[in-house]
């Protein structure tokens, strides 16, 4: 049986996003989808020395 993973775009992803890519026979990057607003689609967190910080790409968006 063939395995198939699809899943949604993201900023940065984190490394189990990867690890599922890893697992499954064929992958399908779901790119259109409706953006929502404060998610991970387009921001993520980062360690630095001063601690946890965000990290975002700013997103044009219609209204």
């Amino acid at each position: 049986m063939k395995k198939v993973a699809i899943l949604q775009s993201n900023y940065i992803p984190w490394k189990g996003y990867f690890d599922i890519i890893a697992a499954v026979d064929e992958f399908i990057l779901y790119d259109d989808i409706q953006y929502t607003r404060c998610d991970w689609q387009n921001r993520n967190q980062i360690e630095t020395p001063q601690g946890v910080q965000w990290l975002t790409a700013p997103a044009l968006v219609k209204g």
